[in-house]
């Protein structure tokens, strides 16, 4: 009964993770076209379109739904707001004529802006989104008055002190469903047609690792292993995942089923190592390279830069003090090991690691053929940003996709849902992408992969691929006489 309340515990609650954080972004999210207008008391209120305008961004009226009678109507361009890039940030101001050496300084939230139309942001030709360099300069600010208790416009000369705009924002919101039908098709094809290389050299380098531990499977095998495991991942309910099916039918390869068990648990450990130092240096770069220090999307770069540092320097730490003797009496280290449960699959672990230690070269570059790997799925991902019109900045792909992949490869909720979006919506916001662009940024990265994911279903399907039972996952613990002959695909 303890096992089975476990389970369900935890299943509650990778499911109510899930269900509240892809909630949260729906709730966000505009499914239709809008734009923000402003009630009798001059506080924004969403309005949508009836229909998509012919000019996009740029047309000069914009026929909406009324908010309040929930009818028709046609409003022009000057009737419309833009979104302020600091939601809950207090202005201070003076009143026009105030003295102000005399007279204090009124507070109010920030509400919305007046943007001048020098530039647009973004243009829609047929079916393409084409982004364009902006200039925007903010021409009013719409602050919220407390003793009036609504807001009123402010010129920048009122201002205490000097607004900078860092993220302008469009007047009219596109969602989710025009870009969708406004993306281009040709990015997305190509987003989609790149992403078996990752299958490929991830197969290489876990048939590699286990060349290294004397267990012989055919590089074909390693193939169909990862697909069939990519495949239990994603799309077969259970705990079984799919590493542990790769583990269980490696180890039917070899006496020794443990290595095959920590095989697979090395060759994880150096994609998601990868993956840390390739973002932890994209943010590093893109912090060093920003002109503005106290920008949200610079001091986000800072803490991803700072974050991955630390957790590298953790492991080279933890790697140092396990491979040095000395180091390990000195710490407790051994003392811990001796004393710690299953003490058989712990001295296999430990054998394992130092046959590894014998393979420097091997692990060196089993690492650095996992970037090519990261780099993949990152160019992947932005072109179906290119294709969805997302304003960002093409070396800001390389920190924000990384984050994105590593906090869904975390298994808090099933396939990363709700965590992949809170993570994306944070990371781009900055960079004016709205939670529509971001819902469908992390939505392309998981349904490609899941789109090649199901190739795997064509060997399950064929016979001779089941989830291990528990009886057979307790086979994984204990090391086998002899290997059993090779099965064939």
């Amino acid at each position: 009964m303890n096992q089975r309340a476990k389970k369900w515990i935890k299943f509650v609650l990778r499911w109510g993770i899930a269900i509240v954080g892809i909630g949260l972004v729906f709730w966000n999210m505009a499914f239709r076209d809008q734009v923000w207008i402003l009630d009798p008391k001059n506080h924004p209120v969403p309005a949508k379109l009836s229909a998509y305008p012919d000019k996009g961004e740029q047309s000069a009226v914009f026929e909406i739904w009324d908010p309040w009678t929930y009818r028709k109507r046609v409003i022009s361009r000057n009737e419309v707001v833009n979104q302020p890039d600091h939601k809950e940030m207090i202005i201070a101001w003076y009143p026009v004529g105030a003295n102000r050496a005399a007279e204090p300084e009124k507070h109010g939230r920030l509400l919305a802006l007046d943007l001048s139309d020098e530039t647009n942001a973004s243009r829609a030709t047929g079916r393409r989104i084409v982004i364009a360099e902006e200039v925007k300069r903010v021409q009013r600010l719409l602050v919220e008055d407390a003793e009036k208790g609504e807001g009123v416009w402010i010129y920048p000369l009122q201002l205490k002190t000097p607004y900078v705009l860092r993220v302008p924002h469009p007047k009219l919101e596109l969602g989710i469903v025009t870009l969708v039908w406004l993306a281009n098709p040709y990015l997305l094809i190509l987003c989609v047609l790149i992403f078996p290389v990752t299958f490929l050299i991830t197969t290489y380098r876990w048939h590699k690792l286990l060349q290294a531990l004397d267990i012989r499977i055919g590089l074909g095998r390693a193939f169909v292993l990862t697909m069939v495991g990519a495949f239990y991942n994603t799309f077969m309910p259970g705990s079984t995942g799919g590493d542990v099916l790769k583990a269980y039918y490696a180890s039917k390869h070899t006496a020794h089923r443990t290595r095959a068990v920590l095989s697979v648990i090395i060759d994880r450990v150096i994609g998601l190592l990868a993956l840390i130092i390739m973002g932890g240096v994209m943010a590093s770069i893109q912090y060093w390279r920003s002109p503005l220090p106290d920008d949200p999307v610079t001091s986000a770069c800072r803490r991803v830069a700072i974050g991955s540092a630390v957790i590298l320097l953790a492991v080279i730490g933890g790697m140092l003090v396990f491979f040095t003797p000395a180091l390990r009496r000195l710490l407790g280290v051994d003392y811990l090991l001796a004393r710690l449960p299953m003490q058989k699959q712990v001295q296999n672990a430990i054998q394992v690691m130092k046959i590894y230690k014998r393979r420097p070269a091997l692990v060196l570059w089993a690492l650095l053929i996992t970037f090519p790997v990261h780099i993949t799925v990152v160019i992947s991902a932005m072109l179906a940003g290119m294709a969805f019109g997302l304003p960002l900045p093409s070396l800001y792909y390389f920190v924000v996709v990384p984050v994105v992949v590593l906090v869904g490869a975390i298994p808090i909720s099933p396939q990363g849902a709700g965590v992949m979006e809170f993570f994306a919506v944070k990371l781009t916001e900055r960079q004016g992408c709205t939670v529509g662009q971001a819902f469908a940024l992390t939505m392309s990265i998981r349904l490609v992969q899941m789109m090649w994911n199901l190739v795997g279903g064509i060997f399950v399907f064929r016979g001779g691929y089941h989830a291990p039972t528990e009886s057979e996952q307790h086979e994984l613990e204990d090391d086998a006489p002899q290997a059993n002959p090779p099965i064939n695909v």
